[in-house]
């Protein structure tokens, strides 16, 4: 392995960072200067590795001790996030060169990983009529219409901010929404409910008539045919939070635009309850209509209902749950 050849490797694994954030609804100030600085790591990482002569395969005791270099007793976290950085870049190339060591993680998680807040049907209510009492008539329909929308179908808040006229296919049997290469990047589509086709529908002609004529792809647009932004719609939604009241209990994650997603999949996991349908043959089902992977990352959502998570613990192997994160 050439310095040349590794440098190539790593410009496609940054590559690929990039693209993936850019992806995210979440792709800010903040993100970007993360991205930055996992680049000044892993670039100084390959240089402190042309310095000692390319040597090849890289053994994990090296990748540690350009990890521990310099480390500091007041900076706690610096080690780790250098670990963090050069265990995914020689993830990546150990893909291709099986012989590449990969230092072993000598962190522990520092939190404890708290249940995510699950509206009650009536706080999804005041919400809406909270957000629909805008002064301004088109944004209060939008925020509505949105909240509406992640609470009856569970979709993420990225995929509902990317939606097109063209993804919003009320007319097809079943009416769904075609949400397409997200987290992933799988394709899928997500049947709707008559009532929310109802309140869809209306919204096209409250956004047809606030936008004069004019056309946007954009489903969820202002009136200068601009998408919504993440950040100014998250401030939105914190203060329609205190406006009703909202406020988490002890030990419990503050609500977020993406709680909505938790809320839906607990509430059709105990309505399958409820009607004494076995929750272990339609897991599979609901982990396709979330867009997951498999059944063990719709476990996550399980733990807001210790009867739930008591129902369909039995599926999986606890030694094989992932550590938690947003799906």
């Amino acid at each position: 392995m050439t310095f040349e050849a590794l440098s190539q490797h790593l410009d496609a694994f940054l590559a690929l960072k990039r693209a993936r954030a850019r992806r995210s609804p979440y792709f800010e100030g903040d993100q970007r200067r993360r991205l930055r600085y996992e680049e000044a790591l892993l670039r100084s990482f390959l240089e402190r590795w042309r310095q000692h002569g390319c040597p090849w395969p890289i053994r994990a005791e090296f990748a540690m001790d350009w990890v521990m270099d310099g480390s500091m007793l007041n900076r706690p976290y610096r080690d780790e996030h250098r670990l963090l950085a050069i265990r995914a870049f020689l993830l990546q190339v150990r893909t291709f060169e099986e012989q590449t060591g990969i230092p072993q993680s000598q962190f522990r998680r520092r939190y404890k990983r708290r249940a995510s807040y699950i509206f009650s049907d009536r706080e999804i209510q005041q919400l809406m009529e909270a957000a629909a009492r805008n002064r301004l008539r088109f944004r209060a329909a939008t925020v509505s219409t949105l909240i509406g929308l992640l609470a009856s179908t569970g979709i993420r808040i990225g995929e509902a901010l990317r939606l097109t006229i063209a993804d919003v296919r009320l007319d097809a049997k079943p009416s769904h929404l075609y949400i397409h290469e997200t987290k992933f990047g799988k394709s899928r589509n997500v049947v709707l409910h008559t009532s929310t086709v109802e309140h869809l529908r209306h919204y096209i002609d409250e956004r047809a008539t606030a936008l004069r004529g004019r056309s946007t792809e954009p489903f969820f647009t202002n009136t200068i045919c601009r998408p919504l932004i993440y950040n100014p719609l998250r401030y939105t939604f914190r203060q329609l939070l205190k406006q009703v009241g909202i406020a988490p209990p002890a030990n419990q994650r503050r609500p977020t635009l993406h709680c909505f997603r938790h809320t839906f999949a607990v509430k059709r996991l105990t309505l399958w309850q409820h009607e004494g349908t076995d929750i272990r043959t339609q897991l599979p089902w609901l982990s396709v209509y979330l867009g997951h992977q498999g059944p063990e990352s719709t476990y996550w959502y399980l733990s807001a209902t210790p009867d739930l998570l008591r129902d369909a613990g039995a599926l999986f192997d606890p030694e094989q749950m992932p550590e938690g994160g947003r799906r």
